[in-house]
């Protein structure tokens, strides 16, 4: 087979590997956090903490004993700048009726609850997932002035299996809002590329060219390419 020839199965490959292979990651892509059952703490003293069996075998969930609903909580891990999107509640709930509540919440620094999401709740039917839209509350993280938690309302109605698996997050990544005024002298605020420069700049991943300018328009040599990589990722070594 000529070289052509290997070359054009080789892409035609990679092409269909990455169709199928949809990237979870990037400004595009919806990411997830998934915060398990066992993770979600006890807001009452009162409140009985169990697992549905050992953890090792039949159904890992969070349950509780006693009577009337009790109230766990578990932080939620985002990175700043994020767009929530959406909060996807595991449950099991055998009892007929809606005993497993999930909201999300937002305070601020000092806990004071500013934002809520839709309660999402049990129908009783059975061991089920469902999902509320967070795209309508415009939530972008901000971990250095709020908090972000999820609450989970467990009631032991004395049914089979009333239990929490988990909750799962999803968010979405996005590069920060342009600044009003311009850090280099050739990427001006009407520049295509300007809120993007001004991130990297931000970000201490580029200091420009030179004279105040960044040279949008010039090749980016290897040595170069390895010193945005290494500062954007945070790369490092022993």
């Amino acid at each position: 087979m000529k070289s052509a020839q290997i070359l054009a199965c080789c892409l035609a490959f990679a092409a269909v590997s990455l169709a199928q292979d949809v990237p979870d990651y990037g400004t595009t892509h919806l990411t997830y956090v998934e915060i398990p059952g066992a993770a979600f703490v006890a807001q009452s003293s009162t409140a009985v903490l169990a697992v549905n069996g050992n953890g090792l075998s039949g159904q890992a969930l969070r349950v509780v004993g006693g009577s009337g609903p009790q109230y766990f909580t578990a932080a939620v891990d985002v990175p700043s700048g994020a767009l929530l999107k959406s909060l996807r509640l595991d449950e099991c709930d055998n009892s007929g009726v809606g005993n497993v509540e999930a909201t999300l919440v937002v305070a601020d620094a000092l806990g004071n609850v500013q934002t809520t999401s839709t309660t999402m709740t049990s129908d009783g039917s059975g061991c089920d997932s469902m999902t509320t839209d967070l795209t309508g509350l415009a939530l972008t993280v901000d971990n250095n002035a709020k908090h972000y938690y999820v609450v989970v309302s467990l009631t032991n109605a004395g049914a089979p299996v009333v239990g929490l698996a988990g909750v799962v997050v999803g968010y979405q990544l996005q590069v920060s809002p342009a600044p009003g005024a311009a850090t280099f002298g050739d990427v001006p605020t009407n520049h295509p590329f300007f809120q993007f420069v001004e991130a990297l700049a931000a970000s201490g991943i580029t200091g420009g060219c030179g004279n105040g300018n960044y040279c949008p328009d010039n090749p980016v040599t290897r040595g170069q390419m390895a010193v945005f990589l290494s500062k954007a990722l945070g790369l490092q070594f022993q």
